[in-house]
């Protein structure tokens, strides 16, 4: 999860992000959002084209983009 806003818009490519309990979202070439903050959520590849993703992170300095869960 995120501890900070983020902001993503998809350049290329499919991006599947699996939100647990909150559901599963398909973005695509063109599609921007706003990364859910504080639930946890993991994105992978659909197909086999490459992703690219513009994304701004608005933490602070020393925070991390990402918190990892185990």
């Amino acid at each position: 999860h995120h501890d900070a806003p983020l902001f993503g818009y998809i350049l290329e490519g499919t991006l599947q992000v699996d939100y647990g309990p909150e559901g599963v979202r398909t973005y695509e070439a063109g599609d921007a959002l706003l990364e859910a903050v504080t639930v946890s959520h993991n994105g992978s590849v659909v197909g086999d084209d490459p992703v690219r993703v513009l994304v701004v992170n608005m933490g602070a300095d020393g925070a991390p983009n990402a918190v990892l869960e185990e």
